[in-house]
């Protein structure tokens, strides 16, 4: 326990003797995290747009044949309740279809009305894995129960090409920011050590250990990273929060966009780790080669 204190005291003691470094140092490591914490926003609700749209065009409404009578209709029922790739099954009686038909046709529903029903039964579902649509719909095809199926098949083949283009890009650009935070804090650090460099030689030459020296600057590297990524968490919840809250009003984007109280806690979640993480790492690949005597 006196160790760590000693670590602390030292850690504490190097930020505060190096002032415009310590500074600099969260100055950068707030400005990285901020525009990851940007990019992170754009991403994650754009992903959110797809998924949820992909949920919208994930249905597709079944057609059976007119010969098929209510027995059949209870045994197709039966065999989509016990399918585990569809939900939220919804039977349309083809009297719903016609009465539907004629409602939008308005002034012109008149003219159906010494026409025999020509519209089919059918069930409306939802698919849970979307991966697997195009299987489903061929094998619902060779059901003899089955006349016809209407979905959208080239719309939902879009969104789930664009959700796989989203999370290969947004992987590149969180791994390009991580290094670009690495890179900052380690050179942030080498510039501390350097000023001290006399200090550590002599420390080396009168037996101290690597792992002595390192926990300060160890330490030192997971207080500036902790530092910058609690002022860049607060700047970005903020501007999310304002945003959330102005199109609040406004369903057709809210309905889109990830609840603030989620992203609040994903980003802070994240951005602690992170800072933490990158301030350590950045201090221990830093301090490498200067404990070479």
């Amino acid at each position: 326990m006196n160790k760590l204190f000693f670590y602390m005291k030292e850690a504490f003691k190097s930020i505060f003797r190096s002032k415009n470094t310590s500074f600099a140092t969260v100055f950068s490591m707030t400005i990285t995290l901020f525009i990851l914490g940007i990019v992170l926003f754009i991403v994650l609700n754009i992903n959110n747009f797809v998924i949820t749209t992909r949920q919208d065009f994930s249905g597709m409404q079944i057609f059976l044949k007119n010969d098929v009578d209510e027995d059949g209709i209870e045994e197709f029922r039966s065999f989509l309740e016990h399918n585990r790739n569809f939900s939220d099954i919804q039977f349309v009686s083809k009297e719903e279809t016609m009465k539907k038909f004629i409602r939008n046709m308005e002034n012109d529903s008149n003219l159906f009305d010494d026409i025999n029903n020509p519209c089919e039964n059918s069930f409306i579902v939802h698919i849970n894995d979307t991966q697997i649509f195009s299987k489903l719909v061929e094998e619902l095809k060779t059901n003899l129960q089955v006349s016809s199926i209407s979905y959208y098949a080239d719309t939902l083949n879009i969104l789930i090409k664009i959700s796989k283009i989203i999370s290969i890009v947004s992987i590149a650009i969180i791994f390009i920011l991580f290094m670009l935070s690495l890179l900052i804090i380690e050179n942030m650090i080498k510039v501390t050590i350097f000023s001290r460099m006399r200090e550590i030689n002599i420390m080396k030459t009168i037996g101290a250990t690597n792992w002595f020296i390192r926990w300060p600057f160890i330490i030192e590297g997971a207080i500036l990273g902790f530092i910058g990524s609690l002022v860049s968490f607060s700047l970005l919840n903020f501007i999310y929060v304002e945003l959330y809250m102005n199109l609040s009003d406004s369903n057709i984007f809210l309905q889109y966009m990830i609840d603030k109280d989620v992203m609040s806690h994903l980003i802070f979640s994240l951005f602690l780790c992170a800072g933490i993480g990158i301030g350590i790492l950045g201090s221990i690949t830093s301090l490498r080669k200067y404990l070479k005597v």
